[in-house]
């Protein structure tokens, strides 16, 4: 008898562990989708979330102070809609945002690779607010439903089981600064406290949970690296000049290294992020612990050109460090919101910056694609002799257009007056030695 009893336990266990998978993959996937597919981004759109950043990004990290924050709707999805088609590269994510006084409901589709039961996952999130504080109220998944106190009491104790105990507290003192939130006429209405001295112990618990201590080492390693190429040129009296002379060694360090650490991938990624954050003219202290941070060694400021120009330098690293970061959609986003900006009372939109811009995304693709595509951009970028084996030309090239003209010559970024341009920028991007 008692053989009986563990015998069915047993086979309960095993048909609940193959069928609960089972039925949540009948229950979440669906064969249409809660959200449709935004339309494709336009210029003004473009220009919008340019807006709302400047105007919802913190005025000083420096001063604690309260701020009182107002967005619609309509900018809420916008930022919520193409926040989520440009940081993710692998798989579609279209959420859909309603305010309706006191529920705030986030819905969200995801579209996967096609099943015979559908191809997509179609998820909703529900929050309720009581007091002027936001409170999960439901979340669900396909047909299945958890209530809020259940998903918060889950929450809670993932943090707590997951993060260490200062890093939790600092985590919800965090969460405590958004002090009251409201809807108005279609509108969110929020109130936060902010204090940098919470945030930067918060990051600075997070660095090592983020950004892996090998990869921290990493940073350091080419930092100095960059640092010392450029003290020679200093100590020549060479104030500017040709990058070529300064990625060369660099990536032959980093062919190096990836024959001890086995991981070129690793290699060119931390080689590029610190070849961009030297051209933002920042250190490794946001990303790196104080003891490693101690021990970088701070670069000449030297001006580094790509045919004689600075700024294409910026262009091209900065691109393939957010590339290597955060993906090739997100810095490919990150070019055009800048040329849109800088059409609007700057220097004007440039499609030789962009040019630069896609050429850098290009490179890190392949730096970080695979093992063996690694180590032949290392081989590459170690003997590469002249700017153009990596950089396109960029004659002909039209630049300094502000935001009247462009919507007159191009009308949009799907017309054919743009696409012939952005089609002959990379035409030359794949002439280049280094890409072929």
């Amino acid at each position: 008898m008692f053989k009986f009893i563990i015998k069915s336990f047993l086979l309960l266990f095993v048909l609940a562990v193959v069928a609960c998978p089972l039925l949540f993959l009948f229950g979440a996937i669906d064969k249409t989708p809660a959200v449709g597919k935004p339309p494709e981004l336009s210029f003004d759109q473009v220009k919008r979330m340019e807006q709302l950043v400047r105007r919802y990004k913190p005025d000083s990290m420096a001063v604690r102070h309260s701020r009182q924050v107002e967005i619609s709707e309509q900018d809420l999805n916008l930022m919520a809609a193409y926040g989520a088609s440009q940081l993710v590269d692998q798989v579609a994510i279209f959420p859909r945002i309603r305010l309706s006084d006191p529920f705030i409901n986030i819905s969200t589709t995801v579209q996967t690779t096609q099943t015979p039961l559908g191809e997509y996952i179609n998820m909703a999130c529900v929050l309720k607010i009581e007091n002027g504080n936001p409170r999960v109220h439901s979340i669900s998944v396909g047909f299945f439903t958890l209530p809020g106190s259940l998903v918060t009491s889950a929450l809670s104790y993932l943090g707590q089981a997951l993060l260490a105990p200062d890093t939790y507290q600092l985590v919800l003192q965090n969460l405590d600064a958004l002090r009251s939130v409201a809807i108005r006429r279609q509108q969110l209405s929020f109130t936060y406290d902010w204090n940098p001295d919470a945030l930067s112990r918060l990051h600075e618990s997070q660095k090592t949970m983020l950004i892996s201590s090998e990869h921290q080492d990493r940073l350091v390693v080419y930092t100095n690296a960059l640092a010392k190429v450029c003290s020679i040129f200093k100590e020549h009296g060479i104030e500017k000049i040709s990058v070529v002379r300064v990625i060369r060694p660099l990536f032959k360090l980093a062919s190096d290294q990836s024959n001890v650490s086995k991981d070129p991938v690793e290699e060119n990624r931390a080689l590029l992020q610190a070849i961009s954050l030297f051209c933002l003219g920042r250190g490794l202290d946001r990303f790196v612990t104080e003891e490693r941070a101690a021990k970088v060694v701070p670069p000449e400021n030297i001006g580094l050109t790509l045919w004689g120009r600075e700024d294409l330098v910026k262009h091209f690293f900065v691109s393939a460090g957010i590339a290597v970061s955060g993906g090739s959609k997100l810095s490919n986003f990150a070019g055009l919101a800048k040329e849109v900006d800088d059409s609007d009372g700057g220097s004007g939109f440039s499609f030789a910056d962009l040019a630069a811009d896609r050429a850098g995304v290009r490179l890190a693709e392949l730096a970080t694609g695979s093992a063996q595509k690694a180590s032949a951009i290392q081989q590459k970028m170690a003997a590469v002799k002249t700017e153009d084996q990596f950089m396109p030309r960029i004659d002909n090239l039209p630049e300094g257009i502000m935001a009247l003209q462009f919507k007159k010559r191009y009308s949009d970024f799907d017309s054919k007056a743009y696409t012939l341009v952005e089609d002959e920028i990379a035409q030359r991007i794949n002439t280049c030695l280094v890409y072929q």
